[in-house]
């Protein structure tokens, strides 16, 4: 995570894969960082493509320090040096020959390595359309060229030269042709080499060899020490990022600001049926959209980081999205209540204090809703601009549809009706408008003006356009509850069949 330093980052790896005492963890780590090079950046923040920290190079160190944590006896690199310049590149194989001398098997694919990296390589592969052309000691594959009929030019890259040999040009019939013919001439003087010989009576003295079974077990942390240590490390990453805190915290104040600037004092006039009507539209739609644009935001950084480590083992789907929720939920309540507490009382609903909480309780449940939504549909697609269009539709879509403060839902056609039902606006509405209609005393026009009294009471309204949302009150409370937890249960599923799909 980028607002993360190095020895942080290390650490959480050592409290996710190692049952050791603290100090023990710390030794391991600082062991890491010495052999990395990184001592001089152990406090930096780590950063990304958005936020300052170390530089390239460093930071790619600080990938293959996430593994090294671990103690592992084969390490495998996909090109490693891609995207840095040529000196850090060469200082990351160095380090990499270095690691080696310490008993860790490194194997790792590398383009356009430098001249220099040739004689740090103890043994060289090059392949070509998915088969050998040479794979042996570095130190022979100029002598085994220089054989074949292919000597390495004066002040030429080795490396360089022998994998331009082995590839087969695509840019015309002609080139095709001469380059097959001679990549395929590269593959039958390696099979017919001593080097190659050499390299299968290795391999058979290896395979014959006594072997003795050896059965490792890892003591891993308990679940529940590392789910501890997650969401001390989302915690830590959140406070440090002033932008992503103030966007947890604000986004709703400001939407119930900018709804009492338009509405202001809802009164109990007439003409206010007409604005409770949209007011509560608004804060039907409001909540969820917030939630869904923090997901969007924030979570597409926390999920690629699943990924990796859920791939190397350090814990399950089902504890990265608990935890993940578990952190966001507070955050959530905080802002419920400064959005609630503004909002309801600034506008003039309903002066009861039970009326205020279930007002609460019904923006807060939509509020993380839209945050589910946002989190499942990242788990669907890659793209955050695209899962934020497909979230926008769909929200919106619930917004007009089961809400029936745009239309009423009895008037829809039938097979729309049946739908609303899966929606949650369905409920949650139908609780905004019981918690705000009903017992509400609306005040008529004098008769002798000749405007017409339409609603006496709010329970008026409520017979009129939502027949059955007083019984249903009840219902509607437990379904957005159930709704929301499975919310969790399907983003859930999502996270699982992605990993394995990934993996």
């Amino acid at each position: 995570l980028p607002n993360l330093s190095v020895w942080e980052t290390l650490m959480f790896v050592a409290h996710f894969t190692l049952r050791e005492d603290d100090g023990s963890k710390e030794e391991r780590v600082q062991m890491v960082i010495d052999r990395l090079g990184l001592s001089h950046v152990a406090d930096s923040r780590v950063g990304d493509e958005h936020n300052r920290g170390i530089s390239g190079g460093e930071r790619r160190r600080v990938s293959i320090g996430v593994q090294l944590v671990n103690g592992p006896s084969v390490l495998l690199l996909d090109e490693p040096t891609t995207g840095l310049d040529s000196f850090a590149a060469h200082n990351l194989v160095l380090l990499l020959k270095r690691l080696a001398g310490y008993g860790v098997t490194i194997l790792l694919t590398i383009h356009q390595p430098r001249s220099d990296m040739f004689r740090l390589f103890d043994g060289v592969t090059i392949l070509s359309a998915g088969e050998l052309v040479y794979s042996g000691p570095g130190k022979e594959m100029v002598p085994h060229f220089n054989t074949l009929g292919y000597p390495c030019p004066i002040y030429c890259n080795p490396l360089d030269f022998f994998v331009d040999l082995g590839t087969i040009d695509y840019r015309s019939e002609r080139s095709q042709l001469q380059t097959t013919d001679s990549v395929e001439s590269l593959k039958r003087g390696f099979i017919a080499s001593a080097v190659h010989s050499d390299t299968k009576k290795q391999i058979e003295f290896w395979k014959s060899a006594p072997r003795e079974e050896v059965v490792f077990f890892r003591c891993k942390p308990s679940k529940h020490e590392v789910m501890r240590r997650m969401i001390q490390r989302l915690q830590l990453n959140l406070s440090r990022d002033s932008s992503a805190l103030t966007m947890r915290l604000s986004q709703l104040f400001l939407f119930g600001f900018f709804m009492f600037a338009f509405f202001f004092r809802i009164g109990s006039s007439q003409s206010s049926m007409q604005d409770r009507v949209g007011f509560l539209y608004e804060i039907s739609c409001g909540p969820i959209f917030i939630g869904m644009f923090n997901a969007i935001a924030l979570f597409p950084a926390m999920r690629d980081m699943y990924y990796r480590e859920s791939r190397d083992g350090f814990y399950r789907s089902w504890m990265f999205l608990l935890t993940y929720i578990a952190h966001i939920v507070p955050f959530a309540m905080l802002a419920s209540v400064i959005f609630s507490t503004f909002t309801y009382w600034a506008v003039g609903l309903n002066p009861q204090v039970v009326r205020f909480v279930f007002f609460y309780f019904n923006s807060l449940l939509l509020h993380l809703a839209g945050e589910l939504i946002g989190i499942g549909m990242l788990g669907l697609i890659g793209d955050p601009t695209l899962a934020n269009s497909v979230c926008a539709l769909l929200i919106s879509i619930s917004c007009l549809l089961s809400s029936g403060l745009v239309r009423s839902v009895e008037s829809l056609p039938k097979a729309l009706n049946l739908l609303s039902y899966l929606m949650i606006h369905k409920y949650a509405s139908e609780l905004y408008v019981v918690n705000e209609y009903s017992g509400l005393e609306l005040e008529c026009p004098n008769v002798n003006t000749g405007d017409l009294c339409i609603f006496p009471r709010g329970d008026v309204y409520l017979q009129q356009y939502y027949p059955n949302a007083i019984d249903n009150f009840d219902r509607n409370c437990a379904v957005m509850w159930v709704y929301t937890v499975g919310l969790f249960g399907l983003v859930l599923g999502i996270f699982q069949i992605r990993t394995k799909i990934l993996h």
